[in-house]
């Protein structure tokens, strides 16, 4: 009976694929995609049951995306061979790919539909295929991998061919491989994330906050400077502060009256008359100011927040008895100069050699990590996260003293009129600054994080419509908030440092104050006080000359006699 059966169904599979040949045609090969693959023979219908090569055209037509991507070098034949396959009159049946060939494509493209949210299709089953070429199932192998998977190459490296690079970019005509750096470098004018619109609206923002952000620091400086006030560690440290503020602020100046092109732009070396997006910093001097002066001075005035949260710890800890310690404290002044002024310098100089000062497409201000992940997260986010870290750690270590201080005994007896230190409304004055400070520092950083994890996404090809999805592109309100608070940083510093200085100033200005009267309480005068004198009577008791609590009898020397006399004081008047 099994006999019967097996031979039932050889006999059904050999006259189906009899009819498949004797219907079955070979073609040349009509879609422009598959052309030059390596044959020029195909036949309908093909491994996905399609009976038309304008439907396999269409098909393979949603893979261009991926296909320029890169993720296998063997991505093209594979689809070729699955919609298009080769055709020969010696076989039946059409020759597909092998199930070897199907795993590698697999490996290394199936994780970058699943990153973007696609799945698999299914008449690229693997399982679907034969497991080798041999005398009964003919199939392509494939020539092998020629690089190394695409996850683990960058989009700002070579990689395999240099150019390639550049397609599996959005808008591969907005880019150019450029030789000397080893990257694909955008146009100046191309608009590849961001619309000439949203430019144009970031520019403006970008313009009133950095003057905003500059006259005020200039103005707390100055006010400082007048008063002449040196005041503690803290107190000097956030003057410093206030000062790195206006020197970025600066740059932003520089960036907006140079404008985008002169300072965010530089030719291509190959093509002269080609503007490409900065991104080598030394090639435009006007870059080169506007990094040093946002990169420099931003992360030195991190650098002295933290000294500034350390300065309020250390006055926080600090007993009663130890107020004589703050000559100790400017001894350390020399490095702490040199920590805030030495690691700045030399992160802007590591910065400047490997040529890594780059442009962003949206202002165009030159910076270090515009358009490359690495340095964003290296010499941008960790010196950031390190300063943000130990400024936080400070703040919570002297405001735990702060809450475990026990309450001061009043004294049993207060003096009226008596001056009353003000030390400790100074400290937690500088402490409040010091934990305002970090509340925008945070939310620039998170700006930062977020730009490193999704960059690739968004400069990468879009992926093949498998499933109805949009590209992911950059959120506009996320990066006008970073100028935000950028900015707001030093509208901050300044207000907190200008407010009591200008008014030690306009004191200064106006002179001393006139004495104010005391006032009279309200209600009727007092009644005056009456006070009656007497004569001195002339019948009096001498005392005893030995014992004065005696008396001794005087004869009268003389018989007068006057009436009283009344005299008036007021209640405020003092009889001696």
């Amino acid at each position: 009976m099994k006999c019967i059966i097996a031979f039932c169904l050889t006999v059904t599979l050999v006259s189906r694929a009899v009819a498949e040949a004797s219907v079955r045609t070979c073609e040349p090969i009509k879609v422009a995609m598959c052309k030059n693959i390596g044959y020029n023979q195909t036949g309908m219908p093909n491994l996905a049951r399609h009976t038309l090569q304008a439907d396999a055209d269409v098909t393979l037509q949603t893979f261009s995306p991926l296909v320029q991507y890169g993720c296998s070098s063997q991505l093209h034949l594979f689809l070729c061979s699955v919609y298009v396959p080769m055709c020969t009159d010696k076989v039946a049946l059409p020759i597909g790919p092998c199930r070897g060939l199907c795993e590698s494509v697999y490996a290394r493209c199936y994780p970058v539909l699943r990153g973007f949210g696609f799945t698999w299709p299914q008449e690229l089953d693997c399982s679907l295929f034969p497991a080798e070429n041999n005398h009964e199932h003919m199939c392509m192998e494939g020539p092998g991998e020629r690089s190394p998977p695409v996850g683990n190459i960058p989009l700002d490296t070579s990689g395999a061919g240099g150019r390639g690079a550049c397609r599996r970019l959005i808008k591969p005509n907005s880019w150019v491989w450029v030789r000397g750096s080893g990257r694909c470098a955008q146009f100046c004018d191309a608009e590849v994330l961001w619309e000439a619109g949203e430019r144009r609206a970031a520019e403006v923002w970008l313009a009133t906050w950095a003057a905003l952000s500059f006259a005020c620091t200039l103005a707390a400086v100055g006010a400082q400077l007048a008063c002449g006030d040196r005041g503690g560690a803290g107190d000097r440290a956030l003057v410093l502060v206030a000062l790195c503020r206006c020197a970025a602020a600066a740059g932003w100046g520089v960036r907006a009256a140079a404008g985008r092109a002169a300072a965010g732009c530089a030719k291509d070396s190959t093509s002269p008359t080609r503007m490409l997006l900065a991104h080598d910093g030394l090639a435009n001097p006007n870059c080169a100011v506007v990094f040093l002066l946002l990169y420099y001075f931003g992360l030195a005035a991190s650098v002295w927040w933290v000294v500034v949260a350390g300065a309020w710890r250390a006055s926080v800890l600090r007993q009663p008895a130890q107020a004589g310690t703050g000559a100790r404290n400017d001894r350390h002044s020399s490095l702490l100069q040199l920590a805030a002024w030495g690691v700045p310098a030399a992160l802007a100089a590591a910065v400047l050699v490997t040529r890594d000062v780059d442009a962003d497409e949206l202002t165009g201000t030159c910076f270090v990590g515009n358009q490359s992940s690495k340095s964003l997260l290296a010499l941008v986010i960790v010196p950031e996260a390190i300063c943000l870290l130990l400024g936080c750690v400070f703040l919570s270590s002297g405001l735990r003293a702060v809450l475990r201080r026990p309450a001061p005994v009043p004294a049993p007896t207060v003096l009226l009129n008596t001056p009353q230190p003000h030390t400790d409304q100074s400290v937690l004055r500088l402490g409040a600054f010091a934990a305002l400070y970090a509340v925008p520092s945070a939310c620039i950083l998170a700006t930062w994080v977020y730009e490193y994890a999704w960059r690739d996404e968004w400069l990468a090809a879009p992926m093949p419509s498998l499933e109805p999805s949009t590209h992911p592109r950059p959120a506009f309100w996320v990066f006008l908030f970073r100028i935000f608070a950028t900015q707001i940083l030093g509208v901050m510093v300044a207000v907190w440092i200008a407010t009591p200085r200008l008014k030690a100033l306009w004191r200064r200005i106006s002179g001393p104050r006139k004495p104010t009267p005391a006032k009279t309480p309200a209600g009727p005068p007092p009644t005056p006080l009456t006070f009656h004198c007497y004569a001195t009577h002339p019948h009096t008791l001498a005392r005893h000359p030995h014992n004065p609590k005696y008396a001794t009898y005087r004869p009268p020397q003389q018989h007068s006699y006057r009436k009283p006399r009344h005299y008036h004081y007021s209640a405020g008047e003092t009889i001696l």
